[in-house]
């Protein structure tokens, strides 16, 4: 069974590794065009932002250990992470959804891009520090997810422009793109856990740096 879970997985990988190399790449701009957001940005926004960050590295570094509010947050993670995959999911379904597609996973190198390239320019190294304990983390598994649900909304899509008129055949391959865009739900599921109760163990050490 797991020497056929391989050979499938190998099989899929090689059948859509074009796919695949595009959509890294597109992520890769979106980091880029993030970090070189960051020079850009305005002096106001950035002492708004440095003394935003000053509240809630102090915040973070007194705060109890107690759960508080976390499965608030939970609740909130793991609902942002299923509508990431459920709209990516949803446009495959639609022959003009690509473009949105590529502008998700886009949009999510963007942000991961300026919130890395704005510590590491104000921080330096304390900066990098923690944006590898604050991004790294979670992001092992969402952005690996974000791209394969991506690159299955892709194809599905451009298979939905090429179909024949075999309807069967088309239920299938949805019943199968539909399971594949689930399975990344629950690979973001576990993301979610780790962005909450993993994640902020590591930001509250590396704060203490930043609080001092």
């Amino acid at each position: 069974m797991l020497k056929l879970l391989r050979k499938n997985t190998a099989d899929y990988i090689r059948a859509n590794i074009v796919a695949y190399f595009f959509m890294i790449l597109i992520f890769v701009i979106g980091v880029v065009i993030g970090a070189m957001a960051v020079k850009t940005l305005p002096d106001e926004q950035k002492v708004e932002l440095i003394g935003y960050l000053r509240v809630f590295f102090q915040g973070l570094a007194a705060r109890s250990e107690g759960i508080g509010d976390t499965h608030v947050l939970l609740t909130s993670v793991v609902l942002n992470n299923i509508k990431i995959i459920g709209i990516m999911w949803l446009l495959g379904f639609t022959i003009v959804g690509i473009p949105f597609v590529l502008f998700m996973v886009c949009l999510r190198g963007f942000v991961i891009g300026f919130t890395v390239g704005f510590l590491v320019n104000e921080y330096v190294m304390k900066g990098l520090l923690f944006a590898i304990v604050a991004v790294l983390p979670h992001n092992f598994l969402a952005i690996p997810a974000i791209l394969a649900t991506g690159v299955a909304a892709t194809t599905f899509s451009l298979m939905l422009v090429r179909r024949k008129r075999n309807k069967e055949n088309l239920f299938y391959n949805s019943i199968a793109y539909s399971i594949f865009c689930f399975t990344m739900v629950i690979i973001m599921l576990g993301a979610a856990l780790i962005e909450v109760y993993v994640s902020p163990v590591f930001m509250k050490t590396v704060a203490q740096f930043f609080a001092q």
